[in-house]
């Protein structure tokens, strides 16, 4: 038997104001999204904005259902509108931020499972690592600098070809 361990490295920002004038637009750029969130039934707000290689800032916001298998995801909207609108450029940077009417978000709010699949797979796609921002409503900011931080030994497209 062997023991081994995973690491990931990310950088944490105690102020928006600590950060690049770039990444500050996009997590601004997220948050002032997250009012065009329909989340009626968990109350928790989600966005996402993505930069463009070509600079351009896309956002994505949750889109709950009552059948909630049926609910869409911010992170997965805005990639799913890069793929389709600017197909073949790849995202450089994406900012997360979350926000729920009944409990104050002071932490950074982590994409789920599936996201980071999806956003794993956009990143292999481009060829491109994608930085990854998230930030709650207030608090500490993570800075990823590429998404298999987020998912280490994910699933890719190499498994299957």
């Amino acid at each position: 038997m062997h023991e081994r361990s995973i690491q990931a490295s990310y950088r944490v920002y105690d102020s928006i104001s600590d950060m690049s004038a770039e990444d500050q637009e996009l997590l601004t750029s997220a948050r002032d999204s997250l009012s065009r969130s329909y989340a009626p039934y968990s109350n928790f707000q989600v966005a996402a904005a993505a930069r463009m290689q070509g600079g351009e800032i896309l956002v994505g916001t949750n889109q709950e259902n009552a059948a909630y298998g049926q609910c869409l995801c911010a992170e997965q909207n805005v990639l799913a509108n890069a793929g389709t609108n600017l197909f073949g450029e790849p995202v450089t940077a994406l900012a997360v931020t979350a926000r729920h009417s009944e409990r104050k978000m002071d932490y950074p709010v982590t994409p789920c499972g599936a996201c980071r699949q999806v956003m794993r797979e956009h990143e292999d796609r481009n060829k491109h690592h994608i930085r990854v921002i998230l930030q709650g409503e207030s608090g500490e900011i993570f800075v990823f600098e590429t998404v298999k931080d987020l998912l280490p030994l994910s699933f890719s497209s190499k498994d299957i070809l």
